[in-house]
């Protein structure tokens, strides 16, 4: 998931040659090889015409040019933001049994977007029943917010990110067997929601021999 663009678009806008978005008459129409996975997020009335780029591919890096418009105007305005994309990160850890480890979690946009909540949950299996890990919630008079940790995680979980920069980081500190299974961040950006799984390998270590 990636935020693209934030302006009001009434053209195009296109990656090179590429076009990956009409706005014109209130109908937004995604086009080529962005079709499925790009969508109109802005509030046009407010001139937010912000675009979302989900399942980001490593074709799609570049600049993206948008035009504008105005109605009733013979000028054309245009804008440009390149776009990098980063290598993905692992999506495996594997970790001893009493050991420690951080799970990331950072949302990265080309605009300043700050996250409103981010929660942390935790499943064993793929039809077992999600347990919630960690919450968190800004809070304008604490420079860090509120976060808390739940069920057996409780007094084992801390949020370690940056959350100033969209990052809900977390350390799980005695990692037990029962903990190896897939822990899910959810980044909520207002109306727009960040989700990163991280499947966690819980190994038991060998004996030292004397």
């Amino acid at each position: 998931m990636f935020e693209v663009e934030r302006s009001f678009p009434q053209r195009c806008v296109a990656l090179q040659d590429d076009y990956v978005l009409y706005y014109y008459a209130n109908l937004s129409v995604p086009v080529g090889r962005f079709q499925n996975r790009v969508r109109l997020v802005g509030d046009v009335l407010r001139n937010d015409g912000s675009l979302l780029l989900q399942n980001v591919e490593e074709a799609d890096q570049g600049t993206y040019t948008c035009e504008i418009r105005l109605e009733k105007e013979s000028l054309v305005f245009k804008k440009a933001v390149v776009l990098h994309v980063l290598p993905e990160e692992p999506k495996e850890l594997t970790v001893h049994v009493g050991d420690s480890t951080q799970l990331g979690c950072v949302f990265q946009s080309t605009e300043e977007k700050r996250m409103t909540r981010a929660d942390w949950t935790f499943s064993s299996g793929a039809h077992m029943k999600e347990e919630v890990v960690l919450c968190y919630y800004p809070k304008p008079s604490v420079p860090v917010g509120y976060f808390q940790g739940w069920g057996r995680f409780q007094n084992r979980v801390t949020l370690v990110g940056d959350t100033s920069h969209n990052d809900a980081s977390i350390l799980l500190q005695g990692v037990k067997g029962s903990d190896r299974g897939s822990y899910t961040c959810s980044i909520h950006l207002g109306n727009l929601t960040f989700r990163k799984t991280t499947v966690l390998r819980v190994i038991v270590k060998e004996p030292q021999s004397t």
